[in-house]
C-alpha cells in the first residue's frame, strides 16, 4: 500500500480492514483471486476490489497515490522495495500455498521431469 495510505500506520491488519479500502482487482482465473484476497472478510463483509490490473508493472503507480491496496505475499517486500510503498502482515490470513501448473496441452518431458525434481526436494 502507499507510505501515506492510512493503514500504513498500522504495525500490522486484518482481513476485516479490507472491507474499509478499496482492493486491487485482476487475479485470474476466480478461485485464485478468491484465494489471495477473498471477497468477503471472515465476518461476512464485502470486500470492494478497484482497480483491475494484469501484471505488478501496473500495480506500482497504483499503490503509490494510494487508489487501492493489495495484499501481496511476504516475498514482495524483498522484491519490490519501493520508498512509496509500504507492506504490512495480514494477520488473520491463511498461509500462502505455493503450486506448479502448466497447460496439459503443452507437456512433455521436460516439464514432466521438473515437477518430478520438485516433488522429490519439496518438504
Amino acid at each position: 500500500m502507499s507510505a501515506s495510505h492510512p493503514l500504513a500506520a498500522a504495525r500490522t491488519v486484518s482481513l476485516e480492514d479490507l472491507a474499509e479500502v478499496p482492493v486491487m482487482g485482476g487475479a485470474r482465473p476466480e478461485y485464485w483471486r478468491e484465494g489471495l484476497v477473498p471477497s468477503r472478510t471472515p465476518s461476512g463483509r464485502p470486500v470492494p476490489f478497484g482497480p483491475t490490473v494484469t501484471t505488478s508493472e501496473e500495480m506500482i503507480p497504483i499503490l503509490a497515490t494510494g487508489e487501492a491496496v493489495s495484499p501481496m505475499h511476504a516475498h514482495a517486500a524483498e522484491y519490490l522495495p519501493l520508498p512509496a510503498l509500504v507492506y504490512r502482515p495480514i494477520v488473520d490470513a491463511p498461509p500462502a500455498r505455493w503450486a506448479l501448473v502448466w497447460r496439459t496441452a503443452t507437456e512433455n518431458e521436460r516439464i514432466r521431469a521438473f515437477a518430478e525434481a520438485v516433488r522429490a526436494t519439496a518438504p
